[in-house]
């Protein structure tokens, strides 16, 4: 295993003047020593209706290259190759965040895995949960994007890593209301396990598509669907490019959105620095034995003044393995 750093994720500030506090923000990680910054553009409106607005990005790239740091970057969340309906404005979407990677001189593009359909339900945009063939079709819907995707993002130097997921007490309700037992959600939402991914991967067959381990997701999920989370981890290891981390008790939420209600009861992926749960993290590096690449530490604001303890935690537990080999 070799890490090359270990950066810190940006979360939005959801405030107004955007990139002044996007240039605090990263002169405060900066300070604290951090050398590498995850970022998700999708605060500053570089991207609308699927295209990129060059005045804004010219902005976002002049914050950016005023600090001494490399970049990866995160793409929105809900982009969804698989199963949103606007398919070419997905596309269209994805080129976008390889361009703004390219721009940023970033190696690595997150981008959520799409086997996740149970969104358009939750919100009423659809009335009936997708049927096997439809879920079947977006598969092979995801992996042809990518495929189409993966020479261009090879051209801008960068590896998208399709990240797994983590379960929620509101996809089972939703489950629920169409009379489906609770393992119905491996159905409808696949990237809870790594094989699902894995096996798209292997139909895409390019060095610029890989998996981003989210070793925090990954822990809720185990827990929450029994699997061995150990295991897990080395069945995605052959494919991960990226990972990142955080603390959790593996413990699925009780329905409750606000992240500070959840702290108390120790719920959800709440994002802790690592040190805080119940992660076993000398044991997951373990499991990542050939791992090469980045280690990208994904802890709430609300944790903010302990970015450098979660840092120092996850930096001990490397040196402790290199002791060990």
């Amino acid at each position: 295993m070799h890490i090359h750093d270990i950066g810190i994720a940006l979360n939005s500030p959801g405030r107004s003047s955007q990139l002044r506090q996007l240039e605090q923000d990263l002169a405060y990680v900066q300070e604290l020593g951090f050398s590498l910054v995850e970022i998700d553009p999708s605060p500053y409106g570089l991207v609308v209706n699927g295209e990129l607005r060059r005045a804004q990005m010219a902005d976002f790239l002049a914050v950016l290259r005023g600090f001494d740091l490399r970049y990866t970057i995160h793409g929105p969340g809900r982009l969804n190759l698989a199963y949103d309906p606007r398919h070419e404005l997905c596309r269209r979407i994805m080129l976008c965040q390889i361009e703004i990677s390219r721009a940023t001189g970033a190696a690595r593009l997150v981008y959520h895995s799409g086997l996740q359909a149970l969104d358009a339900v939750r919100y009423g945009v659809r009335r009936s949960l997708l049927t096997d063939e439809e879920l079947a079709a977006g598969a092979r819907r995801e992996v042809e994007a990518l495929r189409d995707l993966a020479p261009v993002a090879a051209d801008a130097g960068v590896i998208i890593g399709m990240e797994n997921g983590d379960s929620h007490q509101w996809e089972y309700n939703v489950i629920a209301q169409f009379g489906l037992p609770r393992s119905e959600i491996l159905t409808h939402h696949a990237r809870l396990r790594i094989a699902p991914i894995a096996r798209q991967l292997e139909v895409i067959d390019h060095p610029n598509v890989a998996m981003t381990l989210d070793v925090g997701h990954l822990y809720i999920a185990a827990h929450d669907l029994g699997f061995d989370y150990l295991e897990a981890v080395g069945e995605a290891a052959p494919w991960v490019r990226h990972v990142h981390v955080s603390d959790n008790f593996g413990r699925l939420d009780e329905g409750f959105d606000v992240e500070h209600d959840r702290w108390a009861f120790g719920e959800a992926d709440i994002h802790l620095p690592p040190g805080w749960g119940s992660i076993p993290y000398h044991d997951v590096f373990v499991h990542l034995p050939d791992y090469e690449g980045d280690v990208i530490l994904e802890i709430k604001p609300g944790f903010r003044d302990y970015l450098g303890e979660g840092f120092e935690t996850v930096r001990a537990v490397l040196d402790e393995l290199e002791t060990e080999i």
